[in-house]
């Protein structure tokens, strides 16, 4: 059975009815029960389900069927690609290497790279004093790695990322690593059994707009008005609620790099609408555009309002003050707070009072044409479950490990964190550092480096470098493939912008402002974009690495390596190192020569 009969067998199976309502919504397709493949087991129908979620996961929301999307783009990371791009003709590419090979004679003819079909992901640049190298990533880490080892200095040479950017914090050059934050989630409600009665009757609610935005389906040809009635019906079983929304005026934020890459406010056109006009573009494309959903925001909010319900606008993200807002509404009565992302839950964890005298539930909205009950998870039972001491350094934890501002640590998970904070008490001292507004830049890269060291589970005496170095040669001695530069703990050069970033987004989450253009960020083409390292790529004797190609034994200066001062490498040509430019001085080979 092909990949693709799988799919459509899992899709139409009975028992997975909840993926085809939603694989159905996406695309528009329904499919019809397959009889003849009922019989599979259940276990690799199990595996067929998790896998076909996950995938419809990811194509919500990047959805790379959209009309009017003519740009050439990574619907992973939102990255547009450059103008030398051309893998999208790639039979026009081949079309031209064939003509070029007419008429010549196969064993004089060569192939050239620059012929060949370029690709988003094939050529990264690394800067270097003489200009740019476009390289990949892993064959220049392999390549540094070999000219380093024979050099005598592979720890030396460590200590760098011998990459064109830190792969175990970033995606791509400007794209950090997404952070999986559902598994935190996940270790969080495992703490106490959801609850399926919820609250009293006397309750308020507390919605999320970013999420409330999303919910409600818009259909071509309905006027605006339409479309902002529909949200008023939705929210009426919460009766008079509080939806506090996200703000989009304010110019570059860290955020950024999570906005490319789920599409928003790049790509979307720009629509001037009236509450009678009809809507002639998709909602995805619509959304796109800042101003768009900035302008819709506006207009939903005061129909809100005018039906009875309380409106609040963050000037930017608003995930702190819908936190904030749930928790002082928990002063006065029971209240749950309706909303998905994880960042939401944790807010609430830390900023939950334990005396407070109502019962404070965070409900995941259940998903549409779900039959499963809805699910409330009393946030006092999980903050007494975890404790206070947890709760208090949850944040650092949460964004130290990958939140939208701060990278995921690869081949880490989330729920390491909580695990850290209960039993590890070098972790929890460099968590109060993160947790104080008045930590030195100093102070804040130290503990960055410790606290990523007991993640890593390296000693108290280990540096990131040392514990690289020596991830490196255990992984060469025991793996059967290549080593991959990501699998490798980050150097204490990148880890340090990344400690900062976490700092940043630890005190914003405390309602601390700081510049985070101090905090490891930087402006590119006015965007906030992460500051990788403030080393090169690799030690200058690696980047001015040559390679001769001696037919003799290297002995003079008619050798191109000798000629600069360098010892000959396995890269060399000809003598692949073994020669007399090995571990003899100038004077000693140059008098062997006169003889």
């Amino acid at each position: 059975m092909t990949e693709t009969q799988r799919l459509v067998w899992v899709m139409s199976s009975p028992v997975c009815a909840e993926v085809n309502n939603a694989l159905q919504e996406f695309t528009g397709v329904s499919y019809t029960t397959s009889d003849q493949h009922k019989d599979l087991s259940h276990s690799r129908l199990s595996k067929d389900l998790t896998d076909t979620r996950a995938m419809v996961a990811f194509l919500n929301e990047r959805n790379p069927f959209e009309a009017g999307e003519n740009s050439l783009h990574s619907i992973a990371t939102g990255i547009v690609a450059k103008a030398n791009v051309n893998i999208d003709d790639a039979k026009g590419v081949g079309d031209k290497i064939l003509s070029k090979m007419a008429g010549e004679r196969v064993l004089a003819y060569t192939f050239r790279k620059k012929d060949q079909a370029a690709t988003m992901d094939t050529k990264f640049t690394m800067k270097t004093a003489d200009g740019d190298i476009n390289i990949d990533p892993q064959l220049l880490f392999q390549r540094l790695v070999i000219a380093g080892t024979h050099a005598g200095k592979l720890s030396d040479a460590m200590r760098y990322e011998l990459c064109a950017y830190p792969p175990a914090l970033f995606e791509s050059r400007h794209a950090l690593l997404a952070a999986n934050k559902p598994v935190l989630a996940s270790a969080i409600w495992n703490l106490s059994p959801p609850d399926t009665n919820g609250p009293s009757d006397d309750v308020r609610y507390v919605l999320d707009g970013g999420a409330l935005l999303q919910r409600i389906p818009w259909q071509l040809g309905e006027t605006y008005d339409t479309i902002l009635n529909r949200y008023v019906s939705y929210i009426k079983r919460y009766g008079q609620s509080i939806v506090v929304f996200d703000g989009y005026r304010d110019g570059p934020s860290t955020k950024d790099g999570t906005h490319r890459r789920r599409g928003d406010g790049h790509q979307g056109r720009k629509v001037s609408f009236t509450t009678s006009m009809a809507l002639c573009v998709k909602k995805e494309e619509f959304l796109k555009n800042k101003e768009n959903k900035q302008m819709f925001i506006d207009t939903l909010g005061e129909r809100l309002e005018q039906c009875g319900h309380q409106v609040m606008n963050a000037s930017g993200d608003a995930d702190l003050l819908i936190a904030k807002t749930a928790v002082e509404a928990a002063s006065k009565s029971d209240t749950v707070l309706v909303g998905d992302d994880t960042d939401l839950l944790v807010l609430l964890c830390f900023h939950h009072k334990m005396s407070a005298p109502h019962n404070l539930y965070f409900m995941p909205e259940p998903k549409k044409g779900s039959l499963l009950p809805r699910k409330y998870l009393n946030i006092g039972l999980v903050v007494k479950k975890l404790g206070e001491s947890v709760c208090g350094n949850i944040l650092f934890a949460h964004a130290i490990l990958g939140c939208d501002t701060t990278s995921r640590l690869f081949g880490i998970g989330k729920a390491v964190g909580l695990t850290l904070l209960k039993n590890n008490d070098i972790f929890c001292q460099q968590a109060v550092v993160f947790g104080n507004p008045n930590s030195t830049p100093a102070k804040i890269v130290a503990a960055g480096e410790k606290a990523l060291v007991c993640i890593y589970k390296g000693k108290s005496t280990d540096t990131l470098d040392s514990l690289r170095f020596a991830r490196f040669q255990e992984k060469v001695a025991t793996n059967k493939a290549s080593v991959h530069p990501k699998v490798l703990p980050p150097t204490s050069a990148a880890a340090k912008y990344h400690s900062l970033r976490v700092f940043h987004q630890v005190q914003e989450w405390k309602e601390h402002k700081l510049d985070p253009l101090e905090q490891g960020w930087k402006m590119t083409d006015g965007k906030m974009t992460p500051v990788h390292s403030d080393q090169d790529a690799a030690p200058e004797y690696l980047i001015k690495l040559v390679r001769c190609s001696c037919k003799g034994d290297c002995s003079n200066k008619r050798c191109g390596c000798r000629s600069i001062g360098l010892e000959c490498t396995v890269a060399c040509s000809e003598c692949k190192g073994v020669c007399r430019n090995r571990d003899e001085t100038d004077e000693e080979c140059m008098d062997v020569a006169q003889d």
